[in-house]
């Protein structure tokens, strides 16, 4: 069973509500705020072909330029004005805003995050989603700028030389986890794509496919991942994960040993980064343990044993569900297509709250509060869903959470 109807009535419903949201929402941020729900436009457009919700991307770009002008943002990718113009120029990429209209906004943001990637990343803040290292997708899509070039060729020559050798390889020093801050004494590294070293190492590879650095961001790039790898999980069970969330310099895990399952934190995560990085850098050998990784998932895996409390992207139902979809697709994987299947229908059967928006909430210990964006609401359950009823729209929108 498929399920395209069903996904497509919650589309429709998940539409509506997004209508009113953009409309009152005070939140400029790309996955925290309303600047990602033009991509659910742009993107559902395609689906539909109704030029209503072509519209509608036109209204919240215009909503979010004014922001950009008048209002106070950090220069993050999350929340900030790094994620607000990457959305604008992806949007541009697509097709529906015209390039000749942007160069003079283009040419100051790279100044004021080019300030702010420089203010963060001397103080060790690497986490992608709200400090440094998120504005290098910024600077990856303003590419061949000369500012671009400059300023992605000082992040490969800062992670060289900030980079911690350890007897297994290198790493990054986590600044993020709450964690790290009570043990500032110690060197702990975060195996988390949204705030640790797998996102570093995601992007060091798509700064090498670039051609930025290459010679200097490749053996970044295998002394991380041979780093990694030896950080796994001595599972006593098929259903424990295979990596914990934090480990010290001697590879002892810091807190609990097994992950959740979701995008942010755990396997699926890392098995997204190894995948993408085999195939940036040419090494089938990265891609072949992903492979096996996500086999492990869609076997081992399930709601309980992942920790999965509701249908985010985040590390909830519709981002497992997606990633899964996505990597059957590419490897021809028969098993890991019956396995999205199956997180496409549990995103569904979790479409039931009757004062949730579209049926949805997003659970918030201790809490299931309403959520509208793309990180943790309906945003991004809408752009997961798409992508089963019509698997020849290209979800390139994922290039904003590393997931393509």
């Amino acid at each position: 069973m498929d399920h395209k109807e069903e996904a497509m009535a919650v589309l429709q419903r998940i539409c509506k509500e997004l209508d009113s949201f953009t409309a009152t929402d005070t939140n400029t941020g790309l996955l925290g705020g309303y600047t990602g729900v033009a991509l659910f436009y742009a993107y559902y457009y395609q689906l539909t072909g109704k030029e209503a919700h072509l519209e509608k991307v036109y209204t919240i770009i215009e909503k979010c330029l004014q922001a950009l002008a008048e209002e106070p943002m950090n220069g993050s990718h999350c929340s900030g004005i790094a994620g607000v113009s990457w959305c604008i120029q992806h949007l541009t990429e697509m097709g529906f805003i015209e390039a000749d209209d942007t160069p003079d906004t283009f040419s100051d943001i790279d100044l004021l995050i080019a300030d702010f990637m420089a203010s963060e990343l001397p103080e060790g803040r690497n986490d992608f989603l709200h400090q440094g290292l998120g504005t290098a997708l910024y600077f990856l899509a303003r590419l061949p700028a000369a500012t671009a070039v400059t300023q992605l060729e000082n992040l490969v020559l800062h992670l060289e030389k900030t980079a911690i050798r350890l007897p297994g390889g290198i790493a990054w020093k986590d600044h993020f986890s709450s964690k790290s801050q009570q043990h500032k004494e110690q060197d702990l590294f975060n195996l988390g794509l949204a705030h640790g070293n797998p996102a570093i190492i995601d992007i060091l590879a798509r700064c090498y496919e670039k051609g930025i650095a290459r010679e200097t961001a490749l053996p970044l790039i295998e002394g991380s991942i041979q780093w990694l790898l030896g950080t796994r999980n001595n599972a006593d069970s098929a259903e424990q994960s295979l990596y914990p969330v934090l480990v010290d310099a001697n590879n002892q895990v810091m807190g609990e040993t097994h992950s959740r399952l979701g995008w942010c934190y755990g396997d699926l995560g890392i098995a997204t980064m190894l995948w993408n990085t085999g195939k940036r850098v040419g090494n089938s050998d990265y891609q072949q343990e992903a492979l096996q990784m996500y086999r492990h998932i869609g076997r081992h895996r399930n709601v309980k044993n992942g920790a999965v409390h509701d249908a985010c992207l985040c590390h909830g139902s519709a981002g497992i569900a997606h990633i899964l979809q996505q990597a059957g697709l590419a490897a021809n994987d028969t098993a890991l297509l019956d396995a999205s299947s199956h997180w496409l229908q549990t995103t569904l059967q979790m479409n039931t709250w009757a004062d949730g928006p579209a049926g949805f909430k997003f659970y918030h210990h201790p809490d299931y509060i309403d959520s509208h964006n793309v990180l943790e609401g309906i945003a991004g359950i809408g752009l997961s869903l798409i992508s089963f009823v019509d698997t020849e729209i290209k979800p390139a929108w994922g290039a904003c959470m590393l997931i393509v």
